[in-house]
């Protein structure tokens, strides 16, 4: 009998040190992430901000199992509850150059964690247990949450001018996501206490901060980099953008700019990069460079767009448009829709196309 016992002492005792070495590499990996935001702490700016905080509630969730039983562990929980919403806010200030933290970004976070921790409250003493709004409903809301900061990270990824950011969107956000995803299936919905799931959790977490610290230590200032959301670059002459380090033949820049001016290709809805590139018989990448490095664009959009606002700026200031309608002016400069044209619009002119056009005409 002790012959067969044995063995069963061993797995046990090799599991148990699986899972060490599985939390010690993770937490290396975060503690590293951290020490290398924390060295620039003064130029932090609202990604690296929601990033630090993501990190402390990953770190929660990591330290936790050294706790079970410990009261410690009844602060680590709704610390490690965070991590859907933080990465829900992480995706939107790395991925859209528009985003603005707003008062609701952080009440669908709170309510994730502190739902459970009213139910456990209530319960404690005495209340109601009410199952589908402690647990059930801030769980919907954390796969909700998920699944946005993927559309985050798919939506306009090709239109992306910024290779770093290109990758941090398919190597870190997309894995980490969907990971993070698959997790919270599998611990609150399919297998809820399996020991071979507990520790095989952490050595994904592990492996995705150890590429995310490489990211970041080749490329972190273009990652965090942002463009004003308040006034985006405006078209520019290529003559003057200061793009000869790029050592780019001036007849690709003149080509370009003849296409931009005088065709106007910026007019054709759903123009994506891909399709410009292979006018100019250029390289994809090297467009990008061009636009990205040299103009100081980091979105395609954002690119054609400074063109379209340009030009639906001066017909809104022209008496001899003064009947044309504002939807049509949207749509012939490129815009898909209506909403899209003022939301555009007034973040470079900070007023309505309606009130623009008021002001400047007699």
């Amino acid at each position: 009998m002790l012959g067969h016992s044995q063995p069963t002492y061993d797995a046990a005792q090799s599991m148990d040190n699986l899972l060490v070495a599985a939390l010690s590499l993770a937490i290396s990996q975060v503690v590293l992430s951290a020490t290398l935001l924390l060295r620039e702490h003064k130029q932090w700016r609202l990604p690296q901000s929601v990033l630090g905080l993501f990190l402390v509630a990953t770190c929660a969730y990591l330290l936790r199992p050294f706790f079970t039983q410990h009261w410690l562990e009844d602060w680590l929980i709704p610390i490690e509850t965070a991590v859907p919403g933080f990465f829900w806010l992480l995706c939107y200030s790395l991925f859209d150059d528009r985003f603005k933290l707003r008062f609701w970004n952080l009440g669908l976070v709170a309510v994730t964690v502190m739902l459970p921790q009213l139910g456990i409250l209530s319960v404690y003493l005495g209340g109601p247990s009410w199952h589908w709004l402690f647990d059930i409903f801030p769980q919907a809301i954390e796969f909700v949450l998920l699944a946005w900061a993927l559309y985050v990270v798919v939506r306009f990824w090709r239109d992306d001018l910024i290779e770093a950011r290109r990758d941090l969107r398919l190597i870190f956000s997309a894995i980490a996501g969907l990971y993070i995803f698959i997790m919270v299936v599998l611990r609150e919905l399919v297998i809820t206490d399996e020991q071979w799931l507990e520790q095989s959790q952490y050595f994904p977490v592990g492996i995705i901060c150890l590429i995310m610290n490489l990211l970041f230590l080749q490329y972190k200032p273009t990652i965090f980099g942002r463009v004003d959301p308040v006034n985006p670059p405006t078209p520019i002459s290529l003559d003057d953008c200061g793009i000869s380090s790029l050592d780019i033949p001036p007849e690709v820049l003149s080509q370009l700019e003849h296409m931009m001016l005088e065709q106007r290709v910026y007019r054709e809805m759903g123009l994506t990069i891909g399709q410009l590139a292979k006018r100019l018989e250029l390289p994809e990448y090297r467009l990008r460079k061009i636009i990205n490095t040299g103009l100081g664009y980091r979105n395609f959009n954002d690119y054609l767009n400074g063109f379209r606002i340009k030009e639906a700026g001066e017909r809104l200031a022209d008496s001899r448009m003064a009947d044309q309608a504002v939807l049509n002016i949207a749509l012939d400069v490129g815009f898909r829709s209506l909403s899209s044209f003022n939301k555009a619009f007034r973040a470079v002119y900070g007023v309505t196309p309606t009130v623009f056009r008021q002001t400047h005409l007699p």
